[in-house]
C-alpha cells in the first residue's frame, strides 16, 4: 500500500507515486506500457518514412570508374563495383571481341558517362563474323533488401553518341519480364533510345522485388577504330524504398520484440 498524505484542508488521498486506488503501480506493468507507446510512435514514424517512397529511377550515373578491356584475350573479364543511390546496388561490366587479331575493345566508365571504345588491329575487316561487345550487368548483391520496384515502370531509356561503322545493336535483358530479350538497332550518330513496358512484354514476376538487368551493345560488321558513348540511364517509374525507412522498420521491429518479451 502506497503513503498517504492530508491535504491543508485535512482530506487524506493517495502520494503523487500512487495509482487512483492507492496502490503502487505494478512496475513490471509500467515497463511494458512505456514500451507500447513508443513502439507505436516508432511504427508511426515508419509508415511515414515509408510511404515517402525514393523515386530513384537512375540505373547508373557512371560516376563511379570502373574500366575493362580486352586487348590480350577475347574477353576482358568482369569488373564489379557497388553503386549508391540507383535502383541496383551493383554494376559488373566486361567487354569481348571476336579476335584480337582484328580489334580489341575497352569500356570506361566515369564523369557520367560509358565510352565504349573499338581499336582496329590489322587490316580492314568487314566479314559477318567480326563483332566486338560491351556488357553493362546490374543486379542487387546478396544480403541487401532494396530491390527496385517497377510497379509503375514505363520504359527504359538512354543517350547515345557513336563514331562507330558497321551495324550497332542493342540488347537488353530484363529477368522478369515477359519477353526476356528486347533487340534493337542503334541508328545515326546519336539519340534517344527508348524500351519501353510494351516492348517488354510487361512484368510477369517479381515486379516489386525486380531481379538482374542485363545491357549488351553489339558492333558487327566492322572492325574500325571508333566509340559509343552513353548517358543518362534511367528506368522511369521505378523507385525503391528509401534507405531510411528500412532501417526504421527494423528498429521498430525490436520495439516490437522487446515488448512481446517483456
Amino acid at each position: 500500500m502506497c503513503n498517504t498524505r492530508a491535504d491543508g484542508f485535512g482530506e487524506v488521498a493517495p502520494a503523487p507515486e500512487c495509482g487512483p486506488n492507492g496502490r503502487k503501480p505494478n512496475e513490471e506493468l509500467q515497463m511494458r506500457n512505456t514500451t507500447f507507446i513508443s513502439s507505436m510512435v516508432l511504427s508511426v514514424a515508419c509508415v511515414s518514412a515509408a510511404n515517402a517512397t525514393v523515386v530513384y529511377n537512375t540505373i547508373d550515373p557512371f560516376t563511379t570508374s570502373a574500366s575493362a578491356s580486352a586487348s590480350t584475350s577475347t574477353s576482358s573479364g568482369s569488373v564489379r563495383s557497388a553503386l549508391t543511390g540507383t535502383l541496383w546496388e551493383e554494376r559488373v561490366i566486361r567487354t569481348t571481341t571476336s579476335s584480337t587479331s582484328r580489334a580489341t575493345t575497352t569500356m570506361t566508365i566515369g564523369s557520367g558517362s560509358m565510352v565504349f571504345g573499338v581499336t582496329q588491329v590489322g587490316t580492314a575487316n568487314t566479314a559477318t563474323g567480326t563483332n566486338q561487345k560491351g556488357y553493362l550487368d546490374y543486379q542487387t548483391p546478396t544480403g541487401s533488401e532494396l530491390y527496385p520496384d517497377f510497379t509503375n515502370f514505363t520504359s527504359l531509356d538512354f543517350n547515345f553518341a557513336s563514331t562507330l561503322s558497321g551495324t550497332l545493336k542493342c540488347i537488353i535483358r530484363l529477368t522478369d519480364a515477359a519477353n526476356f530479350a528486347v533487340e534493337k538497332t542503334m541508328s545515326g550518330s546519336s539519340g534517344l533510345m527508348s524500351f519501353t513496358l510494351a516492348d517488354f512484354g510487361g512484368i510477369t514476376m517479381n515486379i516489386e522485388a525486380m531481379g538482374p538487368l542485363s545491357i549488351e551493345f553489339i558492333r558487327s560488321g566492322s572492325n574500325a577504330s571508333g566509340s559509343l558513348t552513353i548517358t543518362n540511364l534511367v528506368a522511369n517509374g521505378a523507385v525503391v524504398p528509401a534507405p531510411g525507412a528500412i532501417a526504421l522498420l527494423g528498429a521498430a521491429g525490436l520495439v516490437g520484440a522487446r515488448r512481446r518479451r517483456a
